[in-house]
């Protein structure tokens, strides 16, 4: 009975968006059990004739746990079940293993069209979006996942974690917060370390202040990812003008706090000295030690800013901050200069 109502469940999320939970007006995302997940699994089969052909029998390996099957080996199971049993998922499957960050991306919108077909869709552009999140192809990842039902899932817990940490990296505030709540509040069987993970992004994104030098830090760690993989477009190039005019008008409020001295070398009236304020986390950007694949310590280049203006960000790293704001800065900057043109 209990796996009629999920299949059923399942068969109707592309008209019914959400499934109540037991207090009114919540939504609860859970994973099946072993023997519902493979009822669908024979439900699927047979309404592609194959209960009786030979991938029956190469599959029912797939099924044999020992003990209490988790999540993530249910979604292997099932995921190798479509593997042997689908032309179109062996293909994307096959072109994942040799997926890079330069290559042309694999056309998933045919999944998106079997809605006849939820169990599948589904979890085979989850499958996706999570290899291009690994990938730091967060964007391209987020892209996969607004087409995906969390509720269709074998495991929705992974679906809103990597959902927070793509929205995390690319400091999407309101939508990681939303991601990380349904992480917490709204899912079942949430394993301890997506957890914990979950409460450290949730924190994080909370600290975020607009126009501050940890949202800048986050800018630019997110600019040298993208030119790390080999993006030079458009949208590295208007993000690196916000990080430009964020930093002009942080450096122009501490020297008009300064008495409007160009070298910035007085100290800011509204912080005292040693206390960073919430910006004192800087994303992810180690402190001293740190280096970059790329050769970029052979100059000192400031990417496009003036020479006062350059004086002024050293002046005022040097000052009001921690050591390693500085440190993050330079590198940004170089590696933004030396960039080759688009």
């Amino acid at each position: 009975m209990m796996r009629t109502l999920w299949l059923t469940a399942a068969l109707l999320v592309s008209v019914c968006s959400v499934r109540p939970a037991a207090a009114a007006g919540d939504e609860v995302y859970g994973p099946p059990t072993a023997e519902e997940l493979r009822g669908m699994v024979d439900d699927w089969l047979l309404k592609k004739r194959l209960e009786n052909s030979p991938i029956r029998d190469a599959i029912d390996p797939l099924w044999q746990f020992e003990g209490t099957a988790t999540t993530e080996q249910l979604f292997d199971a099932l995921m190798r079940t479509f593997y042997y049993a689908d032309n179109d998922v062996r293909n994307l499957v096959d072109a994942c293993r040799a997926l890079t960050p330069s290559a042309e991306m694999p056309d998933v919108s045919a999944f998106r069209s079997r809605v006849d077909e939820p169990l599948l869709a589904n979890n085979v552009q989850y499958f996706f979006a999570r290899h291009l999140a690994v990938l730091n192809l967060y964007e391209e990842s987020l892209a996969v996942l607004g087409g995906v039902e969390p509720h269709a899932l074998v495991d929705p817990a992974s679906y809103f974690f990597y959902k927070a940490v793509c929205e995390h990296h690319l400091l999407l505030k309101d939508d990681g917060l939303q991601s990380v709540s349904r992480l917490l509040h709204d899912t079942e069987q949430v394993p301890v370390r997506y957890q914990k993970v979950g409460e450290l992004m949730q924190h994080d994104l909370e600290q975020v202040q607009e126009k501050s030098l940890g949202e800048v830090a986050r800018q630019m760690r997110d600019v040298e990812r993208r030119l790390d993989l080999g993006r030079t477009g458009q949208q590295v190039q208007r993000v690196e003008e916000r990080i430009i005019a964020t930093l002009d008008e942080i450096i122009e409020k501490l020297e008009q706090q300064g008495g409007g001295g160009g070298g910035g070398g007085g100290q800011s009236q509204g912080q005292p000295s040693g206390s960073p304020a919430d910006d004192s986390y800087l994303g992810g950007v180690k402190g001293p030690g740190q280096t970059d694949r790329k050769d970029i310590g052979h100059k000192d280049g400031w990417g496009d800013l003036p020479p006062k203006a350059q004086t002024a960000a050293k002046n005022m790293l040097d000052r009001q901050f921690p050591p390693h704001y500085r440190q993050a800065v330079e590198e940004y900057l170089k590696k933004a200069a030396e960039r080759p043109a688009p």
